[in-house]
């Protein structure tokens, strides 16, 4: 017995939780089965209660109502003029019509009505002895308005004066069993109080106290276990704050790797540019001894006019504006060369329409295409949003793409050969560039190697320029990509994205180097 008694409060020690737990369901059920015992007990009582009021108020109007009929019965009999007969009779009618509606209903229980069949004895007899005189006086009423005779008249005043008091005593036994109900009503409300309190006792004494017990326990574990954890996190926090300092000392030196390669990519950028200049030297020449020529002959034309007797003002003058425009336009030349190879912050921002930028270019390499008679054609879409970058390396990277289409159109063996340049809007508002040509295109194992540094498909490439563009289009948050078919066509594209997705990158780019 000892050793089962042992093998409890070990049960009951080890899983207080679960005691806390059956107790609580417990408690539940209880409290469950008296909101039961007071739909069953309590309810049906009290939706009694509301029936009783009206019942006994029908009543009561019965009594009023029988004295009506008397007073429009005498009314009636004793009107002089016919019209006041008549209205007195009509009076009668609806009094007596309305007396016996309530009567019948008062007698029937109807649940429309008022009245509860389960009355007691008493009520129902009652109800019975006053039928002979309801009927009496409901008779007596219908003679009256037959025939307006004083026997009739005398018979519903006797027949009156017989109904009220048992009226009356009807209308005592309403309120008498009405009173019950509230008694009985009272002692049940009374008796579930009492059993409530019982119950929440119970709570008080084997829920919310063993619970209190409980929690307060685990409060003083918890408490222990902070202390504890506390020193722990001490400890770890050292341990993370050394880590920290590790990490900012290499996220440091990361950004300073990356401002060394992005110098290193602007000054190979400015060789490239430069080199895309040297590449193009004879056909600049070319281009620049145009204008230079024409600026002697017309000089020439100038001096011989000057030495004439008479010179003519009006042919020089002309001659000498000719001479300006070559001037400018060769300025304009050395301009352009100027600005491309010239070196630049490379952080420099600012916006970019689209379109001029592929003009510009087309105008830099116009000389170059029409010496190797490749033609290029301009698809540029109306309308382009604003782009927002450096619109020399962006320049740069449509001549790389550009001067790689003529390379390989040079080698190839295709009937019309042409280069397309195109601009259209992309979905997230930005902009997207694309240079094709239908040259001998690109095998799908270099295809994935094209970006690389030092990889070209050309002998004489140094591999550099596609791995720049590749570079400056990230640089801006864009993406290029390429597509070919061998022997078909090959497509470059390259997007930008819209100022505002540009500006979050650059944000985002320094609060990493603020946190750095």
């Amino acid at each position: 017995m000892g050793q089962r008694d042992d093998a409890r409060e070990q049960d009951a020690f080890e899983d207080p939780a679960g005691r806390l737990s059956r107790r609580y369901w417990s408690t539940l059920a209880i409290v469950a089965l008296l909101l039961v015992f007071s739909q069953v007990v309590v309810q049906p009582p009290t939706l009694r209660l509301l029936t009783d009021a009206p019942t006994i108020n029908v009543a009561g109007r019965q009594r009023m109502l029988s004295q009506r009929i008397a007073k429009a019965g005498l009314a009636m009999n004793g009107a002089a003029e016919e019209g006041e007969r008549a209205r007195r009779r009509d009076e009668l009618i609806r009094t007596l019509a309305l007396w016996t509606e309530s009567h019948d209903r008062l007698l029937r229980g109807e649940s429309s009505g008022p009245v509860d069949p389960r009355h007691g004895v008493k009520l129902r007899m009652a109800f019975a002895q006053i039928q002979p005189f309801f009927e009496r006086m409901r008779d007596t009423a219908m003679s009256l308005l037959v025939d307006n005779r004083p026997a009739a008249l005398s018979g519903l005043l006797a027949a009156e004066t017989e109904y009220l008091p048992r009226m009356d005593r009807i209308v005592g036994l309403f309120e008498h069993e009405a009173q019950a109900h509230v008694n009985r009503l009272s002692r049940v409300g009374w008796g579930v109080t009492a059993l409530t309190l019982l119950v929440l006792a119970g709570i008080g004494r084997f829920v919310l106290k063993p619970a209190t017990d409980l929690i307060g326990r685990q409060v003083s574990e918890l408490r222990e276990s902070r202390d504890e954890l506390e020193k722990r996190v001490r400890l770890r926090t050292t341990e993370l704050q050394q880590l920290n300092h590790d990490l900012a000392r290499e996220v440091a030196e990361r950004v300073r790797a990356e401002e060394r390669q992005r110098i290193a990519v602007e000054q190979f950028s400015h060789v490239a540019r430069t080199t895309t200049v040297g590449e193009m030297a004879s056909g600049l020449a070319h281009e620049l001894n145009q204008p230079l020529g024409a600026i002697a002959n017309y000089t020439e034309g100038c001096l011989v006019a000057l030495g004439q007797p008479n010179p003519e003002l009006g042919e020089i003058k002309a001659v000498l504006e000719r001479i300006l425009a070559t001037t400018l336009r060769a300025g304009a030349i050395v301009q352009r060369i100027r600005k491309f190879v010239t070196r630049h912050e490379s952080n420099v921002r600012e916006p970019i329409d689209p379109n001029q930028l592929v003009l510009e270019v087309e105008e830099f390499l116009r000389d170059e295409v029409r010496r190797r008679g490749m033609p290029l054609s301009l698809d540029l879409a109306r309308d382009l949003p604003s782009s927002w970058g450096d619109s020399v390396q962006i320049q740069q990277v449509l001549v790389n793409l550009l001067r790689n289409a003529l390379d390989a159109l040079s080698v190839s063996q295709s009937l019309e050969p042409k280069v397309v340049i195109t601009t259209r809007p992309v979905a997230n508002g930005g902009v997207e560039f694309q240079v094709e040509d239908n040259g001998e295109g690109i095998s799908q194992d270099r295809l994935d190697r094209v970006f690389d540094a030092y990889f070209s498909t050309r002998a004489e490439g140094m591999g550099m320029g596609l791995a720049i563009s590749r570079t400056i289009v990230e640089a801006h948050h864009g993406r290029i990509r390429v597509e070919s078919e061998p022997g078909v066509r090959t497509t470059f594209r390259f997007t930008l994205p819209a100022p505002d997705t540009a500006d979050d990158g650059e944000r985002q780019g320094d609060r990493r180097e603020g946190g750095a």
